[in-house]
């Protein structure tokens, strides 16, 4: 996928924890932060001459997108797909088709969908060659400690500074780390299960990583329980990405526009926060120790002083 390989492999170490904990976990997840503007009012385009919506998506990224266990498409991305029909009022000429990651462009190109709900990060190659959505999700950075980790203060540049941070070598943490975080000790693995294994075996004092990949692990029975999330979460459009995105070809800005609107309208219902929390085990964006006082909001954007 264009997202989550900022912390190793998209088909590896996630794909196993989410497999596994989708089925099995009970869902503690808090409330997903805010995407959309309330104060934003977007006109709904009419959508009564639409002859059929159907979204194109691939197995492989749970809890995203992958396949239940009849192989039809489940998931985070899925559920939203299907709200959003609903919103919209299109269901029944709404379908979920699944296929390759590498087949989605050209199915999209060759008529065969009207849309991609996959995982997609908004770059500027993206919206030079496609219509594309306001996001839907975005991946915060996240500290991860174990559990006897002492937390004297609520600024994470002070108590980052000397620690040893395990991180993935080459990954887009890596360089937020050492951008953000100046005075920490990188520990650079080759993926995310090795800076797993050195946070439990003393190598590290934290590990900085993608939050979604490390609120699957935390919840998993391989870490038993043994570490938690440090302050809030972290997020760069620079670094990470502005967020996942649904594509159209670029005659589809008419059903974008109704897109965005019912993704607000979503929001705004509480119908995105019910589906985010069936999804989640663990809460990827919940305030650990350390976390700044603040409103809602507040000190978990990218910050001037962190911007590199």
């Amino acid at each position: 996928m264009v997202f989550l390989n900022t912390s190793g492999s998209k088909a590896g170490i996630l794909f196993t924890l989410a497999a596994l904990l989708i089925a099995a976990a009970p869902c503690r997840a808090g409330d997903a932060p805010r995407l959309s503007d309330p104060s934003d009012r977007i006109a709904r385009p009419d959508l009564s001459g639409l002859v059929r919506m159907r979204f194109l998506t691939s197995l492989d990224f749970p809890p995203f997108n992958f396949a239940d266990p009849d192989r039809k498409p489940a998931g985070f991305n899925v559920e939203i797909t299907r709200a959003l029909c609903d919103e919209l009022g299109i269901e029944s000429k709404c379908e979920i088709q699944a296929m390759p990651w590498e087949e989605l462009d050209p199915a999209l190109d060759g008529l065969r969908g009207e849309a991609i709900i996959a995982g997609h990060g908004i770059t500027a190659k993206l919206r030079e060659a496609r219509a594309v959505s306001l996001p839907y999700f975005r991946f915060p950075a996240r500290f991860v400690a174990k559990r006897d980790f002492a937390v004297d203060t609520t600024d994470m540049t002070a108590l980052a500074k000397g620690k040893n941070v395990a991180v993935v070598s080459g990954s887009a943490h890596e360089a937020m780390l050492k951008a953000w975080f100046p005075d920490a000790v990188p520990v650079e693995r080759a993926d995310a299960a090795e800076t797993y294994a050195a946070l439990t075996d003393g190598d590290a004092d934290l590990i900085f990583g993608d939050g979604v990949a490390l609120s699957f692990w935390l919840a998993s029975p391989d870490a038993a329980s043994c570490c938690g999330f440090i302050s809030g979460p972290f997020f760069s459009d620079h670094f990470l990405g502005a967020g996942m995105v649904i594509v159209m070809r670029k005659d589809g800005h008419r059903v974008i526009t109704a897109i965005d609107a019912a993704l607000g309208a979503l929001e705004e219902k509480g119908v995105y926060q019910e589906i985010f929390e069936r999804y989640f085990p663990l809460d990827p964006f919940a305030e650990g120790p350390g976390s700044p006082a603040s409103k809602p909001g507040e000190g978990k954007a990218e910050r001037p002083e962190q911007s590199g």
